[in-house]
């Protein structure tokens, strides 16, 4: 009888043995597969979740760590923990690392209005700026203008920006539908912008502040006409779950209406703007800057180049990589507190009952591959022991070793199989039932745990018009029984069978025929 047959007769006619083996596979079996199931899961929806989000960056600074680092210090001027803020030729810089698809760099201006009427918020419950009738300018670079690229809003009227027109600053723009019929502008007409500029000196004191003399603020205006070149709808942000709290709705509101009034103009034309607004500021109430202020020092800051950057990844795989090598740009520029955020940052924010699943699920399988291996190892070794006087028998008819070892591995492996194959559903149902429970766990803990970081949820807003919450991330996470969980299982619970037979293996090599039969 050759070895393949010896060791199925003996599976067979072990029984009680063999339902042992079976039943201690089983068990550990359940706990690797339920684990595996979970860790499965959690990348699942970590994937889905960051596709959905899309690869889009942008640099900030970090008012976290400028807030930790003045607590660290004590000391009450919080501008001392500010940096200065990236140059164009910075962001330019990071804007050509390999991973950006396109990018672009925007600055921004605003103005308090009389003329120009405003989109209001439509639930009166809440309430955009405090009541000020103010317009945002945003700057362009990019003559095909990144929100309409990365989806926030779409053109419905008109034409983008021509390059040239980019280039010279010229007086073109940009507006909302709804801007447009508010303030009964079309495609081709010049729109005026009446720039309100006010003497806020008495608000600036606060003996004042209250005072009936800060109601009759001075004021004097400034128009600049633009030509409106095309309008844009703002483009609804994903809905994503049904059941969003009402910071969340009051989120969504604040960024449609603001998006909805903002005009956007080219860079060169903000620069301009702003240049003009401030020197008739300071012309007009040089209160407004203190005591300290020149027109040497006014205009070296407004020639001071800031602006924002935003930029779009070639995949959302390489979001890591453009962190790592951005921030070291940005530490070689000493910008301590600029930070990078990219858009998949919203999934870190939102998904912690998830990763505190995948954390425990790793932790699960780590200990469960070490127990499994220890328990089956002693299990076979113990069984080995009452078959010594068989195998020394085989031994001393000249069997070679190696055939001996091949059959008691075939033994080991056949009954596994049959304990892993049961496994693989038994415990996939079994993560089903543990996941409800744990995620619910750990969406508790992560409830009390939680700091919020109202900047960081804002700027991410911004960002994308993909937004997720914790349910949806919940939502997505799903426990299947797919291909790729079924081989990494059988992989797994295999090669643990298969370690595990290594002592036995050794306790066969040692044996003596001579001595077991004497």
């Amino acid at each position: 009888m050759n070895f393949f047959k010896r060791a199925m007769a003996s599976v067979t006619r072990r029984k009680g043995k063999s339902l042992i083996l079976f039943a201690v596979i089983f068990i550990l079996g359940n706990v690797m597969a339920g684990a595996i199931a979970i860790d499965q899961g959690t990348k699942s929806v970590e994937d889905t979740i960051k596709t959905k989000l899309g690869a889009v960056a942008t640099i900030s600074e970090d008012y976290e760590k400028m807030s930790q680092d003045q607590e660290q210090s004590g000391d009450d001027n919080f501008d001392v923990f500010k940096d200065n803020s990236p140059t164009t030729k910075t962001l330019k810089e990071i804007g050509e690392l390999p991973e950006v698809k396109y990018y672009d760099y925007s600055l921004s201006s605003g103005t308090s209005t009389e003329k120009l009427k405003m989109i209001e918020m439509k639930d009166e419950n809440f309430q955009y700026g405090p009541g000020m009738n103010w317009v945002n300018i945003k700057g362009v670079n990019y003559n095909e203008v990144f929100d309409i690229k990365n989806n926030i809003i779409s053109l419905t009227d008109g034409r983008v920006f021509e390059k040239d027109e980019v280039n010279k600053g010229k007086s073109v723009a940009l507006i909302s539908d709804e801007f447009a019929k508010e303030n009964n502008l079309r495609v081709g007409d010049k729109m005026t912008i009446d720039a309100v500029i006010e003497d806020q000196s008495n608000m600036m004191n606060p003996d004042n502040s209250d005072s009936d003399e800060s109601k009759d603020t001075k004021k004097v205006k400034k128009d600049f006409q633009v030509e409106v070149i095309g309008t844009f709808k703002v483009l609804q942000a994903d809905k994503g779950s049904k059941q969003k709290s009402k910071d969340d709705q009051m989120m969504a509101q604040m960024t449609y209406t603001e998006r909805a009034n903002v005009i956007y103009t080219p860079n060169k034309f903000v620069q301009e703007f702003n240049k003009t607004i401030q020197l008739k500021t300071f012309e007009e109430f040089p209160a407004n800057f203190g005591e300290n202020m020149t027109k040497e020092k006014l205009l070296k800051s407004i020639e001071t180049d800031f602006s924002s950057a935003k930029y779009i990844l070639k995949k959302p795989e390489m979001a890591e990589d453009f962190k790592v090598k951005a921030t070291q740009i940005l530490e070689q520029e000493k910008l301590k507190y600029s930070r990078v955020i990219l858009s998949t940052d919203q999934y870190e924010q939102v998904a912690g009952p998830v990763k505190g699943m995948a954390k425990i699920s790793k932790l699960v399988l780590i200990i469960s591959i070490l127990a499994s291996i220890l328990i089956i190892t002693l299990v076979t070794i113990l069984f080995l022991r009452d078959r010594k006087h068989e195998l020394g028998i085989y031994l001393a008819l000249g069997e070679k070793r190696t055939r001996v070892v091949g059959q008691i591995v075939l033994e080991v492996v056949t009954v596994a199989i049959i304990a892993i194959t049961i496994s693989v559903f038994t415990g996939n149902m079994l993560a089903k039932g543990f996941s409800n429970s744990l995620i619910q766990t750990q969406k508790v803990e992560q409830t009390n745990n939680n700091s919020a970081d109202f900047q960081l949820d804002y700027e991410l807003s911004q960002l994308t018009n993909n937004n997720v919450s914790e349910e949806d991330v919940i939502e997505a996470y799903q426990i299947s029984l797919n291909v790729k969980y079924i081989l990494l299982f059988y992989v797994v619970g295999l090669g643990v069978i298969l370690v595990s037979t290594v002592a036995p293996l050794v306790y066969i090599m040692r044996l003596n025929p001579k001595k077991i039969m004497m």
